[in-house]
């Protein structure tokens, strides 16, 4: 009698399946060894970035709790959902483009953070030597440097972002920290800065024509 094997290969497909899908997402990862990761999958604890390692946050990619730069890392969040706060400190680096972020963004010591997409939750710190740049349109304060002594207990600072997201948070200025604003590289000129080069063009225009009618009649 020729004895079927199909309902045991079934049986075993269907336990696997059941296996993978009780597979925890990844707990707490500590990145350390100066390569570059893409983070587009869950992670289920927090994660913490050292040396020259660099961590990319990517659409469909999770941090359950917080996240964290040190040493000379980089972190760039163009995408995905941060659950918790994001901490720099040391010389890291920190871009922010896009993505969720449900608590506050702190910057410690020489960290680089900057923020130009995205939605942040909460507030916004600069501590120490710190350098926090936001660009952005329309915001009610003007472009430029602001320091220790300017938002010392917070101060509410609304526009919108390069990637177009409404702003409106407290940033907190700390014990040497630098707040920047700045305008998108790629910002439309001001309508007066439009009508003032209109204008030098037509006097270009017009002193070229008298030049070749000059030419014309000599």
């Amino acid at each position: 009698m020729q004895r079927s094997f199909q309902p045991v290969m079934t049986t075993i497909v269907l336990t696997a399946a059941m296996l993978l899908a009780c597979v925890p997402a990844s707990a707490d990862l500590i990145l350390n060894d100066d390569a570059t990761h893409n983070l587009d999958y869950a992670v289920a604890g927090y994660v913490s970035v050292w040396n020259s390692t660099t961590a990319n946050l990517l659409t469909g990619g999770s941090i359950d709790w917080y996240l964290q730069s040190f040493d000379t890392s980089t972190v760039n969040i163009s995408g995905g959902t941060l659950v918790d706060f994001l901490e720099a400190y040391d010389t890291s680096e920190v871009n922010v483009s896009g993505g969720t972020m449900g608590d506050n963004l702190y910057a410690f010591d020489d960290s680089t953070v900057t923020v130009s997409g995205g939605s942040i939750e909460k507030d916004l710190y600069a501590f120490n030597d710190s350098t926090l740049t936001i660009i952005g349109t329309g915001f009610n304060f003007a472009y430029g440097d602001y320091g220790t002594g300017n938002w010392t207990n917070g101060t509410t600072l609304t526009g919108t972002l390069e990637d177009g997201t409404a702003f409106n948070n407290d940033v907190t200025i700390f014990s040497s920290g630098t707040v920047t604003l700045a305008a998108p590289a790629t910002a439309v000129p001001e309508p007066s800065s439009i009508a003032m080069f209109g204008i030098g063009a037509l006097g270009l225009f017009g002193y070229g024509r008298r030049r070749r009618q000059t030419s014309a009649a000599a």
